[in-house]
């Protein structure tokens, strides 16, 4: 019988749990089954002892809250129901604590597992990430790629979290030692709006993305940017200050809610909810994002981007960065001045595409992928090999993958 090499507790990953062939470990879903064994391994009083401590090892009391924010931003009528609330957080917590048990249980029978998540924000993979973490045991988290047919996993985390470096000075020197081959196709979006339509647009405008606002995304890489409000808000502001700009704005098609019900509109920004993302890219003069998959789709197409938030692509030389407002308008006064580095966003392209990221179908992984995993979990592949390369050549004083290499 081959070893267990993860341990999963999600629904995200079927592909790779028929792939694996013994090697992944799932913990039960179903919460009867997680009663029973439970009750099988530790008996009624043990498991009783779980239900009543106060004690909270693994911070589940903040994953609960964290769920219920997310819930009450995409149903507000229901879960903004303080009653309730108060009684999804009850339950919520109650369940978390048994699931908590058992897969610290699989941990132990299996010391030398690594934990794997999807995406690692939402529970029941929360829960895997934080008991793994206060076990301080491997783990590897897993998440959609940038690009179509590919897939991000990573030891740290996914986007901004991930160890994907954003020092420009990581790139230069690995010029001549990576694939030539660059992504050439993007994500597709079904337009929020149904029907056939697209709104026309302005000759000259910079095109901003939404988000949705109970992603992680923005409630944890969205510094100051709370919400789609308040990224238009932020327009609003940026276009009386700047009344040559017009701005189109795309909702995001997989958030049911739209804003246009909570904000004042302007002349010089425009919806544009039936239009294709790409074509809204192409036809930009530039980008500003929070942190979304788009600026880093508008690098590949050559326009310039502004980040508002924590973005994998924060890399100084390829995209501008803005902390608060008054940078956000500075930086788009700049903008006619300004321009990315050409080569720098050829290599990070290269980089992202031909090492970083995983090529292939989630839903059928090959033994090929399967292999490239297992080596990513063990931190023996090549992107490991040239973070390892990179932190030994830099200055004692910087030799840490902590320091400018994540910055």
């Amino acid at each position: 019988m081959a070893p267990v090499e993860f341990i999963v507790h999600t629904k995200h990953l079927v592909g790779f749990r028929r792939a694996a062939k013994g090697r992944i470990l799932e913990v039960p879903r179903k919460f009867g089954r997680v009663l029973r064994e439970l009750l099988k391994r530790h008996g009624f009083l043990h498991m009783l002892s779980i239900l009543t401590s106060r004690s909270d090892l693994y911070g589940l009391q903040g994953l609960v809250e964290r769920n219920l924010q997310r819930r009450k931003i995409r149903l507000p009528g229901l879960y903004g129901n303080v009653l309730v609330g108060w009684i999804y957080q009850r339950i919520a917590l109650l369940r978390a604590r048994l699931f908590a048990a058992l897969i610290a249980d699989y941990f132990a029978d299996h010391p030398r597992a690594h934990a794997l998540v999807f995406n690692g924000f939402l529970m029941p993979d929360a829960l895997t990430l934080a008991v793994a973490n206060h076990l301080q045991r491997s783990r590897l988290v897993a998440e959609l790629g940038f690009f179509p047919d590919t897939l991000q996993y990573d030891v740290r985390g996914i986007n901004f979290g991930s160890s994907l470096p954003r020092d420009p000075h990581f790139y230069r020197p690995l010029a001549d030692r990576l694939p030539l081959e660059k992504p050439q196709d993007l994500v597709r979006r079904k337009p929020k709006q149904k029907g056939h339509s697209t709104d026309t647009l302005p000759s000259n405008y910079i095109f901003v993305p939404m988000q949705v606002p109970s992603d992680m995304q923005i409630l944890v890489h969205s510094p100051w940017i709370r919400n789609m409000v308040h990224l238009y808000e932020t327009l609003l502001a940026l276009a009386e200050r700047h009344p040559e700009r017009h701005f189109v704005v795309k909702e995001h098609p997989s958030f049911p809610l739209s804003i246009r019900s909570h904000i004042v509109p302007h002349q010089r920004i425009r919806f544009a909810n039936h239009n294709d993302t790409r074509e809204l890219i192409e036809g930009a003069e530039a980008v500003i994002t929070v942190n979304s998959t788009v600026g880093l789709e508008a690098i590949l197409l050559g326009k310039k981007v502004i980040t508002l938030g924590d973005a994998p692509y924060n890399v100084e030389g390829l995209v501008l960065h803005a902390r608060g407002l008054g940078e956000l308008s500075k930086n788009l006064s700049s903008l006619p001045s300004w321009e990315p580095d050409d080569t720098l966003r050829d290599l990070f392209l290269r980089y992202v595409y031909n090492v970083f990221l995983l090529r292939g179908d989630r839903h059928n992984p090959t033994e090929e992928m399967m292999e490239a995993i297992r080596l990513r979990a063990e931190q023996a592949d090549l992107h490991h090999r040239y973070l390892s390369e990179f932190a030994a050549n830099r200055a004692p004083s910087e030799n840490s993958l902590e320091g400018k290499l994540t910055i």
